[in-house]
């Protein structure tokens, strides 16, 4: 009966720790990961490991996915923000190393409350990215898109 109350309580000890830490680092993560959707963090996870250790399987996976997979360290993304980037933010972001187009800024429009731009990064900085206050969202650029038509082939 003793050992079965010791184990309950370092049960209880154990499990007390693993939820505080838990619920920790989602505080310090959320505000950051709530801005990255969920395409791009696959993508950049996909990189990331075929990085580290390249498999034809992952490659092949990340092919039919429509990823682009000529360059994996650099992820194309858009940049989601509430007005258009002032110089001294993209000088912040090309810190970072990333490259953003302002040519295909798109401001926001009726409803929707941020617009978009265009812009590549290095797939490790994506966390720092997220971090910034002027940055709504970001979101994977990746999909290489092809024609749908109903049409068959050759007509």
């Amino acid at each position: 009966m003793r050992i079965r109350k010791s184990r309950v309580y370092l049960w209880i000890l154990v499990s007390s720790v693993l939820v505080g830490t838990f619920a920790t680092s989602c505080v310090n993560s959320n505000q950051t990961s709530t801005k990255i959707s969920s395409s791009l963090q696959m993508e950049i996870t996909l990189k990331k490991d075929q990085l580290a250790e390249p498999t034809p399987e992952r490659l092949s996976q990340m092919q039919s996915m429509g990823m682009s997979t000529g360059n994996l360290g650099i992820q194309k993304i858009y940049i989601y923000l509430s007005q258009q980037l002032t110089a001294g933010q993209a000088d912040e972001l090309r810190a970072l190393g990333v490259t953003v187009y302002p040519d295909s800024w798109i401001p926001p429009v009726g409803n929707h409350p941020a617009g978009f731009i265009l812009a590549d990064m290095p797939v490790g900085n994506l966390d720092a990215l997220a971090a910034k206050d002027y940055i709504v969202m970001l979101d994977t650029a990746e999909k290489l898109l092809q024609p749908q038509s109903d049409l068959p082939k050759g007509s």
